[in-house]
């Protein structure tokens, strides 16, 4: 004995997820998350304008590269589990830390 039969869900719920108001919705939504946005930081760079995050993480990339080359030459790198993924954190973090630093308004 089946209560719930699916005719009667479609005929609950259908009504009310139509594509005209999914698409509606999704349209308030970017309106309402897009009012923050602004331009990033432009870093002048031997005549030619790079964007701010761009900087940062090519910057720590290389300095992630050197914190490596200190792991390795101390025995530390070894020891590390999951190598990648706590290499692509560190990267991730000092680039995020760099940013602050740099471009906070």
């Amino acid at each position: 004995m089946n209560l719930i039969k699916p005719k009667n869900i479609h005929a609950a719920v259908g009504h009310c997820f139509t594509g005209r108001i999914l698409w509606r919705t999704a349209a308030g939504m970017s309106l309402v998350l897009l009012t923050g946005c602004r331009c990033a930081p432009s870093i002048n760079l031997v005549g030619s304008f790079f964007p701010g995050w761009m900087l940062c993480m090519a910057l720590c990339a290389i300095g992630t590269l050197v914190v490596r080359q200190i792991f390795v030459k101390n025995g530390i790198d070894g020891h590390l589990p999951l190598r990648v993924f706590i290499y692509l954190c560190l990267w991730v973090c000092t680039t995020l830390t760099s940013w602050l630093l740099f471009f906070r308004s």
